[in-house]
């Protein structure tokens, strides 16, 4: 083989390898191109999944804030409404006393062993027929008849008993209904508070 052919042929493969250098080099930019561009796509999704996801859980975030402060104004308004009104559960004597005036026109406030009381239930139970028949509270047998003669003083002033209201209004007690019975007033007086609500014959 010649030199010069020999010099041919070393020029050929030196042409031939730096083609293939310059082709492998170009894909490879390329290829690391096409890489760093998936790469950067992959940090956007990413950092947009991040921001999504943080935004998701400050939207969760505030409507549990927003769910407990409804929650806690309806508790407030509760408190306070309660603080407001009257406990149902509570005794109260005002209240113990309206409900006993309406169970009838004419009460006789009393006690079992008092013998006053026995004289005044005898003269208004025994003496008459009234219609509605008084109703009877022998506060020596109620749970609260201390409370309801400390209400009956400030009502009406007086705390003893026998004690005998008509529609609200004492008319006395014993010695009282005797002494307008003796100067035949009773049923005057009585019909006077009551009016037609009440009718006493003499029995």
């Amino acid at each position: 083989m010649t030199a010069v052919r020999r010099v041919k042929l070393l020029g050929i493969a030196a042409f031939t390898l730096i083609i293939i250098f310059l082709f492998y080099g170009s894909q490879s930019r390329t290829d690391r191109r096409i890489a760093q561009q998936v790469h950067n796509e992959e940090r956007h999704r990413h950092k947009e999944a991040v921001q999504n996801g943080f935004d998701e859980d400050d939207e969760v975030l505030e409507k549990q804030l927003k769910s407990q402060r409804l929650k806690d104004a309806e508790i407030a308004a509760k408190e306070k409404a309660n603080a407001k009104a009257p406990n149902p559960g509570a005794w109260d004597v005002a209240t113990e006393l309206d409900e006993i005036l309406k169970r009838s026109p004419i009460i006789i406030f009393s006690k079992t062993y008092c013998p006053y009381s026995k004289a005044a239930k005898r003269l208004l139970l025994n003496t008459y027929t009234i219609t509605p028949e008084p109703f009877v509270v022998e506060l020596d047998h109620h749970e609260h008849g201390s409370d309801i003669q400390d209400e009956l003083q400030r009502q009406t002033g007086r705390r003893t008993v026998p004690n005998i209201l008509v529609l609200g209004k004492s008319i006395g007690g014993s010695d009282d209904i005797a002494a307008l019975e003796s100067d035949g007033q009773l049923v005057g007086k009585i019909k006077s508070l009551a009016g037609k609500r009440v009718e006493m014959i003499r029995s």
